[in-house]
């Protein structure tokens, strides 16, 4: 079981600092047909997929809010920081959903479908109305449209990658462009610079929104996190949130696996394709506390490797060839048409960033699709 455990971290390192592949691909790819394995993989990608989000701008799904605040710590020289938060905040979700898993478990078997729209409808409201009050038409405008680019993708059923498509194009490239007149600033030097004592409560708040999110089929992992908007204020806080949720949506899918057969997210389709049952929850969590030690201590490493190296490139010419290899990459994926959704999203996701609003608003991208299936099931 140890040496399918580290296949799987492997793995699941290597997804998490490769942009454009994705744990799920791999997942469903049959690359690995056990419990232990494909639950290494899973959660290591939740721990290590922060860092190509931070430092080049990538996004998947789980990390995407994620992208402005790692973002302007890195060009304040605090990119340690961020990788040391993201650790942390993801190993301190594994510990928090210890005591979290008594309760899920009475929780998970009581869900209901009517849940899930009145959550995802109460939390679009609390995005727009969290807006400063000059900015809600805007805001709101943000997340029609890209609640709209959402609808047509997801009813057209003919993309390979959708979310590579979308998120890449609303948070990633965006943030490249800016970027591109910026210069990667040296880095400030080791880690432990701060305790993370700081971050313990923002880590326990988006555990629970993990777990919630975990819950609610229509909630994702990214629409949870949008909620850190209102829990934290500072960039430490947010990705504490932000990164806590991302693991702990995961494990909480695992075990709702578990619990109910239910499967919320890839590794969890994966696993009930191949017919593999898993195990016990004090299991699961046993093994997630073993994986998220040693995911922790290969994300600082890794961390380091990509600091050093990147302070040896020029960064404007970086990030010119990142926006470049991402849509090249959707157009391997799906030819034109991905290039044109990846575009679109781009263009929608710099809009939000030059009116000032906050790009929770483009999560509408997922909510609104969510809302309207959801209501028209329900009729």
């Amino acid at each position: 079981m140890f040496r399918e455990m580290l296949k799987g971290l492997l793995m699941g390192a290597l997804t998490g600092l490769t942009p454009g592949i994705h744990v799920n691909t791999l997942a469903e790819l049959g690359v690995t047909s056990t419990f232990p394995a494909l639950f290494a993989m899973g959660l290591t990608h939740t721990f290590l997929d922060a860092i190509p989000a931070a430092f080049l701008g990538v996004p998947d799904e789980g990390s995407a809010l994620s992208l402005l605040p790692a973002h302007r710590l890195v060009l304040q020289r605090r990119g340690r920081e961020v990788v040391e938060v993201a650790m942390w905040a993801s190993f301190l979700a594994v510990i928090f959903s210890i005591p979290l898993s008594y309760p899920y478990r009475i929780m998970a078997p009581l869900y209901r479908p009517e849940f899930g729209v009145v959550a995802v409808v109460l939390l679009a409201a609390i995005l727009i109305l969290g807006e400063k009050r000059g900015r809600r038409k805007k805001a709101l405008t943000i997340f029609l449209v890209s609640g709209i680019l959402g609808f047509a993708v997801f009813n057209n059923g003919s993309l390979n990658e959708p979310f590579y498509h979308l998120f890449t194009g609303l948070f990633g490239i965006p943030v490249l462009i800016a970027a591109s007149s910026s210069s990667l600033p040296p880095q400030e030097k080791g880690y432990g610079s701060r305790s993370p004592v700081d971050i313990w409560g923002f880590s326990f708040i988006g555990t629970i929104l993990g777990m919630v999110a975990s819950l609610v089929p229509t909630m994702t992992a990214s629409m949870a996190a949008s909620l850190a908007v209102s829990a934290s204020e500072g960039e430490r806080p947010f990705l504490a949130v932000v990164y806590s949720v991302n693991t702990s949506n995961f494990l909480f899918g695992i075990i709702n696996y578990h619990i109910t057969g239910r499967t919320r997210n890839g590794v969890a389709v994966a696993m009930k394709a191949a017919g593999i049952d898993a195990p016990s929850t004090a299991e699961i969590l046993l093994m997630g506390v073993f994986i998220g030690v040693l995911a922790m201590m290969v994300g600082l490493a890794a961390g380091e490797g990509v600091i050093r190296a990147l302070s040896k490139v020029n960064y404007r010419v970086l990030n010119a060839i990142t926006i470049i290899l991402l849509l090249a990459l959707s157009a391997r994926f799906d030819g034109i048409y991905g290039t044109w959704v990846i575009l679109t999203a781009a263009g929608i996701g710099y809009t939000a960033q030059e009116w000032g609003v906050r790009r929770t608003s483009c999560m509408g991208v997922l909510m609104l699709p969510m809302i309207i299936e959801s209501a028209a099931l329900l009729r």
